[in-house]
Order: structure tokens, then C-alpha cells, then sequence
């Protein structure tokens, strides 16, 4: 499925690049494509909300594309690409089922992709499961993104709905928590006026990681400069750096968030107030190294 939405986008993307020799009237957007390729090959191999959800996604590329055009936020942007690779498939709800309490989700099949199983596989499924643990705790699954395999694993994201929890009334007890960058969390409890710093290991992990990919992306360029290649690829190595470089970072989050609920949960606090720091890069220029520090501090995650 995953090969077959990577097709539909580079159908769809060629039509919006070339609608005035296709003949077209009128620009093709979303609502014209989703009904236009109903009966091509590749929107009929994937379950119809989710083909709805990729011409979507290619939708949402162009406008990006004309904003930054017309704003400038980019010099000369490019509109979006061609994909070479799969890419994601998305599940909206109608086509996701799920027990209360169960840890297996089971995913419709398109027809045509069912016959052409059977016929090339003997594969006689007529739906595909999922099960995992983590879905136990999940009771009503909005959409399920799945990644396209790789190193025999797959990648997936669960957006599903919870309860609010209840809001606790104020009880004159509140911690102040002020961003940065050297010292990431820096905390005042205003009940015993006890100062601490959390985070300061981050900057750490982020200079280790990007010394790391510089170092293995300059012996990947040389070599391939070697062999006489203008343009440089990525290698699997380099990629793999940054996914690790990600997962540290977003694991260290989690771990300090996490140190901060449970201090506030035994001390009895029910109000955190944290600095807004997301504007703090608009129209300043502190310098190389302390623009690419500020570039790369993970302001949505952290907030």
C-alpha cells in the first residue's frame, strides 16, 4: 500500500504540474482529484479514506508551496517533489476496528488489492491485523499512520481519543519554569523557594550527534566525489544517525517532563507556569553557533 500511495502522489503531483497540457480547465485541487482518479489503479489499491487522505497530504504541499511563494519565507521554493520511495499510508476511523480492551486492530483491504494477493500470492486474507500491546489502553483510534518497512521493522502512529482529565482547583502553589539553552529547565517552587536546573545535559547530546553526522557525512562526500558523483547522496549510516539523534533527544525530554510531573505530584503543585521563548529567533541574529543552537531546540515538544 505503501508503494501504491507513493504512485497516486506522483499521478496527482504531475497533473497539478501539468494541467494546461492536460487539458484542464481549471487548477485540479483536492476535491477535484479525489473524485477525478476513483477508478485508477493505484487509488483503487488503497482503501478509499485513505487514498482521499494522501491526495490530501499533496494538497497541503502545494499551499505550503504557494504561501512561501507569496511570502517569501523561502528564496525560491520548490514545489513538491516526486516521491522515488513509498511513503506512509494513512487509516482514518471507518476503516479501523477495535475492541475495547483489546490489543489487535483489525484493518479493511481494498478489493482490488485482496484479488491481486490471492492471485499473485495465494494470500486469502480479507483483512489485515495488527497487534500490539499498546493498544489496550486505547478506546477510540482516530487514525493510524503506517511507515513503509525498514530493517524489518514498521513504524506506526496512533492518534487516538482520551478522556479530559479533570482540572485541579488552585491551591497557591505553583513552579516557574524558564527555558534555555544551556540550562534547559531552570525551576522556582514558590512553596519552600527551592531553585534547581533541569536539562543541562541536553546541549551535550545535540553537540555529540552533530560532530558525528559532520564527521561520517565528509567521508561519505569525499568518497563519492571520488567516484565522480556531482551530487552527493545520503547513506543509510547517516540516516540512521539522525533517527538515533532523535530518539535520544525526544527520550531525554520525556525522562526530565516526566521528573517535573512526578516532583509537582508529590509536592502538591497544581499550577506550572513556563516562559514563552518560541519568538525568541524572529529578526535576531546571535551568531552562527547560537542560531544553530536556538534552530535546533525542540520549542514544540517542549511545550
Amino acid at each position: 500500500m505503501c508503494y501504491a500511495a507513493s504512485k497516486l502522489w506522483n499521478v496527482c503531483n504531475y497533473e497539478r504540474h501539468h494541467y494546461k497540457e492536460l487539458g484542464l480547465e481549471k487548477y485540479p485541487d483536492w476535491y477535484y482529484q479525489k473524485k477525478a482518479h476513483k477508478g485508477d489503479l493505484w487509488y483503487r489499491q488503497l482503501p478509499s479514506q485513505t487514498a482521499q487522505e494522501t491526495c490530501k497530504q499533496l494538497d497541503k504541499a502545494w499551499k505550503s508551496f504557494y504561501v512561501l511563494k507569496k511570502t517569501g519565507g523561502i528564496k525560491e521554493p520548490n514545489p513538491p517533489r516526486f516521491k522515488q520511495d513509498n511513503i506512509p499510508v494513512t487509516y482514518m476511523q471507518m476503516g479501523i476496528r477495535h475492541e475495547k480492551g483489546s490489543d489487535q486492530l483489525r484493518l479493511s483491504l481494498p478489493r482490488d488489492l485482496k484479488s491481486y494477493m490471492e492471485e499473485t500470492y495465494g494470500i486469502h486474507e480479507k483483512f489485515l491485523y495488527l497487534e500490539n500491546k499498546i493498544f489496550r489502553n486505547m478506546d477510540h483510534i482516530k487514525q493510524l499512520r503506517i511507515y513503509p518497512p525498514e530493517n524489518g521493522t514498521c513504524e506506526l502512529i496512533v492518534i487516538y481519543e482520551i478522556e479530559e482529565p479533570e482540572q485541579l482547583s488552585q491551591n497557591g502553589h505553583y513552579l516557574s519554569v524558564d527555558l534555555g539553552l544551556h540550562n534547559l529547565m531552570t525551576c522556582y517552587d514558590s512553596g519552600n523557594g527551592r531553585t534547581f536546573i533541569l536539562g543541562r545535559k541536553y546541549l551535550s547530546l545535540e553537540r555529540y550527534f552533530h560532530k558525528e553526522i559532520a564527521r561520517v557525512q565528509s567521508v561519505w562526500y569525499a568518497q563519492q566525489s571520488e567516484r565522480g558523483i556531482k551530487y552527493p547522496k545520503s547513506s543509510k549510516h547517516i540516516q540512521r544517525l539522525y533517527r538515533k539523534k532523535q530518539n535520544a533527544v525526544k527520550d531525554y525530554l520525556h525522562k526530565t517532563t516526566r521528573w517535573i510531573a512526578e516532583y509537582c505530584r508529590k509536592e502538591d503543585i497544581r499550577c506550572v507556569v513556563v516562559g514563552d521563548i518560541r519568538n525568541i529567533r524572529k529578526e535576531k541574529d546571535m551568531g552562527h553557533k547560537t542560531n544553530q543552537k536556538f534552530h535546533g531546540l525542540p520549542y514544540n515538544r517542549l511545550y
